[in-house]
């Protein structure tokens, strides 16, 4: 990290499921058996996949346990945290990913801005190994992502025309846009493309591999 310098680098903020992660089956399975071992009703998976990423966790309990009770809800977070080790199959990295991370690490800052808490975020960046591919990992469960944004920013001093964010949902897009950063939508892990699209996202990446040429791009308005 010595090596690189801002005048020089972009910061390249990372959604995690959807963009780095396929955690749809995972969080789909989990979900399902927590929302019916509480519940005793059965649903469809497919309610679950539709939900992933748009919505904090905790919402999508509300919704699906129909209570509001902090009690209940909380119940349901722990049994969902309990379900974690027997889903842990279902998750895996996108092709490339990892090679991706590692290159850009080298040369510019890279963070994480995850709706998941911190201390779930890190477990996933451990579970994976690829906590040392980012500088500045921030788990949030605010209703925006832009204040997690402006941090990373405000951190090591990067503007706004030098900063990405990269998600996979209208969540991230309206954040970054919020944070009045480049917005990059993943629709290789998009739940709903179409409504990502709909939010005019400054790139739309269609496969990991074009990460490196939308900052490739960016970095020439710089040279």
């Amino acid at each position: 990290m010595n090596s690189k310098d801002i005048k020089s680098s972009l910061l390249i903020i990372f959604d995690f499921d959807g963009v780095l992660a396929n955690s749809k089956d995972a969080y789909a399975a989990q979900m399902k058996e927590t929302i019916e071992s509480i519940s005793m009703k059965t649903f469809s998976k497919k309610i679950f996949s539709e939900r992933v990423g748009n919505t904090d966790q905790k919402d999508d309990f509300k919704f699906f346990l129909k209570t509001v009770d902090r009690k209940v809800i909380m119940e349901a977070v722990k049994k969902y945290e309990e379900l974690t080790p027997k889903y842990e199959h279902l998750r895996s990295l996108y092709p490339g990913i990892r090679e991706i991370l590692e290159s850009l690490h080298n040369t510019h800052y890279t963070g994480i801005v995850s709706r998941k808490p911190q201390e779930r975020m890190e477990y996933w960046l451990n579970f994976f190994d690829i906590q040392d591919h980012f500088d500045y990992p921030i788990g949030t469960v605010e209703n925006t992502k832009s204040h997690a944004i402006r941090r990373i920013m405000t951190h090591y001093g990067f503007s706004n025309k030098r900063t990405m964010m990269i998600g996979d949902t209208e969540f991230d897009i309206q954040s970054a846009k919020e944070a009045g950063v480049i917005s990059v939508a993943a629709t290789y892990g998009s739940s709903k493309p179409d409504d990502l699209l709909k939010l005019k996202p400054d790139f739309i990446l269609k496969n990991p591999n074009e990460i490196k040429g939308i900052v490739d791009k960016v970095m020439k308005n710089f040279s």
